[in-house]
């Protein structure tokens, strides 16, 4: 895929979005214990709570898929960073619990969007390895907003904890201003700077590709090497789902668990930053590394020494060291995997949106089947399951690996527009 690249004003905006989404993501756990006392809810209910946000998460990603070739990038990136301001407002404010489920789903669609539209430019506009680069390096200053979210937590009086959340919003409006220096007829969307790129590097017309004339001459092998990479999808799909679900649980779940295998107050209080500063540290170091190494076997030896950490979480718990480690090991995976996906998958229709929502899938359904593994064993076994999702994940990653050694390559355009 030729190198489009994105204006500095678009990149800055997609940074500021993914800092708002990592300091509300990680003020979830810390703030886990109050809501629980203040609503009476139980381990499961909580659970549910936690898994509104990759459920708004899933409409969003499906909504773009199907909004980004009809309407501007610019605009499904501003009304992103709208819902955001809604469902921080809201999650801040709420008196009762259905509103605050509600607001939870607000998040959720804006966080889908986001994600979706500010990841997929960017690995639409560059080429793999420095793709890689910029999502390591964008993902891990999500990193490190989510760092500074139990932060704003702990300063507030006790009680008063929600308020901060009212504070991101003020980050999520500056996104949405650096946005607007993105054109209302920007090609920007991932699907459209695709196609561009495709048809000027191939020598086709933006009308051929549109209309579908000039890509009828493929040879028997291109044909099946494109039907092959519609089984890679469901797997990279797979993948996400398994690897959205450890990060989403493992973030949730950290401060419930140190606390009942007896670990430090300190440590207890700090489970979740030290989580996200591991995640941050790994995602800036991927992104070094990311400029040498191709997404594949990079992304297969971090899912490695992922399960490794989480495994350790449970066998010997380490205090709030052991979740550092952990959000150093599984840092990497979500942005690699997007880079990976998007140039492996070039000819596919909607890749990204599609691990996305599969992804989201993942993070709804675990942080409630832990809910009730704690309900069931007690918190100290909180990290199993999680285990476990990881564990599956690098089997699908490590035949993601072998097969693509052993595929034929695949066409970079779309055969369906």
């Amino acid at each position: 895929m030729r190198q489009v690249g994105l204006p500095r004003a678009v990149l800055a905006g997609c940074f500021a979005v993914l800092v708002t989404m990592g300091l509300l993501a990680s003020s979830y756990g810390p703030l886990l214990p109050l809501i629980r006392e203040q609503f009476s809810l139980s381990s499961v209910e909580t659970g549910f709570l936690v898994s509104a946000l990759p459920a708004g998460s899933i409409v969003a990603i499906i909504a773009c898929a199907r909004l980004e070739t009809r309407v501007s990038a610019r605009l499904l990136l501003q009304g992103s960073c709208a819902f955001l301001v809604v469902g921080l407002s809201g999650l801040a404010l709420a008196p009762w619990w259905w509103l605050l489920l509600v607001s939870g789903v607000a998040i959720g669609l804006g966080y889908g969007g986001a994600t979706t539209l500010a990841n997929g430019v960017i690995a639409a506009a560059y080429d793999s390895r420095r793709s890689t680069f910029l999502l390591n390096l964008q993902n891990g200053i999500f990193g490190l907003g989510a760092v500074l979210g139990p932060v704003c937590v702990a300063v507030l009086p006790d009680g008063s904890g929600r308020l901060a959340w009212l504070g991101y919003v003020a980050v999520a409006v500056l996104a949405a201003v650096l946005f607007a220096a993105l054109p209302l007829t920007s090609l920007a969307s991932p699907e459209r700077v695709s196609r561009a790129g495709v048809s000027q590097s191939e020598g086709l017309s933006p009308e051929n590709v549109r209309s579908g004339s000039g890509l009828t001459a493929l040879s028997p092998e291109k044909v099946r090497g494109v039907r092959s990479g519609s089984g890679r999808l469901g797997g990279f799909a797979l993948l996400f789902a398994c690897f959205v679900a450890v990060e989403i649980s493992t973030a949730a779940w950290a401060t419930t668990h140190l606390d009942a295998v007896g670990a430090g107050a300190t440590a207890v209080a700090l489970a979740t930053s030290l989580f996200y500063l591991g995640l941050a540290t790994g995602r800036l170091g991927a992104a070094l590394i990311g400029l040498r190494v191709d997404p594949g076997p990079l992304l297969v030896g971090t899912t490695i020494l992922a399960t490794a950490a989480l495994a350790l979480t449970y066998l010997a718990p380490l205090g709030g060291a052991a979740y550092l480690l952990v959000g150093l090991t599984i840092g990497p995976v979500f942005p690699t995997g997007l880079a990976w996906v998007s140039h492996d998958q070039s000819h596919a229709r909607h890749p990204i949106a599609t691990v996305l929502v599969v992804g989201n899938l993942g993070g709804f359904m675990l942080p409630p089947l832990v809910g009730a593994v704690i309900a069931v064993l007690g918190a100290q076994a909180a990290p199993l399951p999680i285990a476990i999702s990881c564990a599956l994940g690098v089997v699908v990653a490590v035949s993601l690996f072998r097969g693509s050694r052993r595929s034929l390559p695949v066409p970079a355009g779309p055969l369906c527009v």
